[in-house]
C-alpha cells in the first residue's frame, strides 16, 4: 500500500496475503482501508474464510471473528458484512461508512460491462495482468456497450496482453481499439508492437492503410525513439541494440532469432506470476464464477 496508515491496534506477526489482488495487510486499519478501496471485488461473493481466520488468530479480535462468522452466506447482504467489519473498530467515522457502502451499492447498480471492466483495472494496478484480461474479455461480450467504451475496453485488454508478452494478441486488440474509439494512443501502440518485434520500415509501412499524416507518423517515431532511450538504461539495452546492429546489416534472420530469444527471456521472468494468475481463474476467484454464475441464471 502506497499511503501511509497509522496502526493503533496489535500487529499479525505473519500477513494476510488477499489472494486475488496479492496484497498483504498486517492490520484491522490496514484491513478497512483495503476493502474501502477494493469493493468491486465483492460485489457477489465475500472474502475467503482464510481472513476470518486472519482476524482471530493473527489480529485477536476474537468479537470481530463470532460477528463476521455471522455473515458469511453471500447470499445474504453483503453490506451487513462490511458495515459490522467498518464499524468494529475507530478507523473510519459513522460518515465514511456510509459513504463506502453508497459506492459499494452504486458499484452493485452499475451495468455489467462497467463492473468487468473495473474489475479489470482493479486486477492490472495489481499486477494481475491474466486476471485482468478476462474481465475486459468478459465486458466486450456485453450486449449494449458503446463503441466508446468498446474502444476503451480493447484498449486495456491490449495492455494487459502487452504485459504478458502476447504480442500478436495485444496487436489486434489495439487495433481494435483504434477502430472503434479512433484513439491516436491505440494506434500508437499498435505501431510500436510492431517496431519492436519486426522493424520500424515495417511499422511504418503498415499505417499507410490507415491514411495518417506524415505529421502523424513522425510524432509516432519520435515517441517510439523516447521508449528506446529509456530503454538503452534497462538490462536489455544491449540485445536491442545489437539487434539493430544486425538488421542495418541486412542481417534480418539472425536480428529476428535474436528478438525471438529476448522475447523468450523476458517471458520466463514473468511465468511465475502467470502461473499464479491461470490458477486464481479456474480454482480460487469466486467474482468470477459468480459473473458465469448469473449468466446461467439470466439464461
Amino acid at each position: 500500500m502506497r499511503e501511509t496508515l497509522i496502526c493503533t491496534g496489535k500487529l499479525a506477526e505473519k500477513p494476510y496475503r488477499f489472494p486475488d489482488t496479492g496484497v498483504n495487510i498486517y492490520s484491522y486499519e490496514e484491513m478497512c482501508y483495503y476493502f474501502s478501496q477494493n469493493m468491486i471485488c465483492y460485489l457477489h461473493t465475500l472474502p475467503e474464510p482464510g481472513l476470518l481466520h486472519f482476524i482471530r488468530d493473527g489480529l485477536g479480535l476474537e468479537k470481530l471473528y463470532k460477528q463476521l462468522s455471522k455473515l458469511m452466506d453471500p447470499a445474504r447482504d453483503q453490506m451487513k458484512f462490511f458495515a459490522c467489519l467498518f464499524r468494529e473498530g475507530a478507523y473510519f467515522t459513522e460518515d465514511e461508512i456510509r459513504d463506502i457502502l453508497d459506492h459499494y451499492r452504486s458499484l452493485k447498480n452499475a451495468p455489467r460491462h462497467m463492473q468487468c471492466r473495473w474489475l479489470g483495472d482493479t486486477f492490472i494496478r495489481n499486477g494481475r495482468s491474466n486476471m485482468a484480461q478476462e474481465y475486459y474479455k468478459a465486458a466486450l461480450a456485453e450486449e449494449g456497450v458503446t463503441k466508446e467504451d468498446k474502444g476503451i475496453l480493447a484498449h486495456n485488454l491490449g495492455v494487459t496482453q502487452l504485459r504478458l508478452f502476447r504480442f500478436e494478441d495485444a496487436r489486434i486488440s489495439f487495433l481494435k481499439a483504434y477502430r472503434y474509439g479512433q484513439d491516436e494512443n491505440s494506434l500508437f501502440y499498435y505501431y510500436s508492437i510492431i517496431a519492436l518485434t519486426e522493424s520500424l520500415a515495417a511499422a511504418a509501412e503498415d499505417l499507410k492503410e490507415f491514411d495518417i499524416s506524415d505529421l502523424l507518423l513522425e510524432e509516432f517515431e519520435s515517441r517510439f525513439a523516447r521508449f528506446q532511450e529509456e530503454f538503452a538504461n534497462s538490462d536489455e539495452a544491449d540485445r536491442m541494440n545489437r539487434m539493430l546492429f544486425l538488421e542495418k546489416h541486412e542481417r534480418t534472420e539472425d536480428a529476428s532469432e535474436m528478438r525471438k530469444n529476448l522475447i523468450r527471456k523476458m517471458q520466463a521472468g514473468f511465468r511465475k506470476q502467470m502461473d499464479v494468475d491461470e490458477k486464481l481463474l479456474v480454482t480460487n476467484l469466486p467474482v468470477l464464477y459468480n459473473i458465469d454464475e448469473d449468466k446461467n441464471q439470466e439464461e
